[in-house]
């Protein structure tokens, strides 16, 4: 964060609008969502995005891709999570430190702030090739992460 003269941190000016998916391992409806408890009693949520129209202070985000990758030992509400994200390895590293940044919550953003809250354990992010598909009209997406292995963890 920037700091003021007065010793005060100011968050740093920043906006991203695109597309995004999102799927959990819950029945259809995510309980989660309601503060109901999760199908298989844990939450596991994988979240791909487009940006569009984006910046971080004059750091632009037009066209980048980045996904989430979410852990609950219980309901998303209870807390204790794990996430980690996945960024597009086309991106800049000013594009990189950015989309961290606006991640860990501490640049406001009501959804990163709830998602640090609640998954509050973040593992080292990723860099890989993300291809993303979104047809908004027929409501489908494809997300392939194809260097993305389950035990790079």
């Amino acid at each position: 964060m920037k700091q003021q003269n007065t010793g005060e941190p100011t968050q740093i000016t920043w906006r991203i609008a695109g597309e995004e998916f999102a799927s959990c391992n819950c029945t259809w409806g995510c309980p989660c969502q309601f503060n109901a408890l999760p199908t298989t009693g844990r939450c596991e949520a994988f979240v791909t995005c487009l940006i569009i129209d984006g910046y971080f202070a004059n750091t632009r985000l037009d066209g980048v891709v980045f996904s989430r990758v979410y852990w609950w030992p219980r309901a998303i509400h209870e807390g204790n999570g794990v996430r980690r994200m996945i960024i597009d390895e086309q991106t800049t590293n000013e594009q990189r430190d950015a989309l961290m940044a606006i991640e860990s919550g501490k640049h406001g953003g009501l959804i990163w702030e709830i998602s640090a809250a609640v998954a509050p354990s973040s593992m080292e992010t990723l860099f890989a090739p993300i291809s993303f598909k979104v047809d908004r009209e027929k409501r489908r997406a494809t997300v392939r992460i194809p260097d993305y292995r389950r035990d790079q963890h």
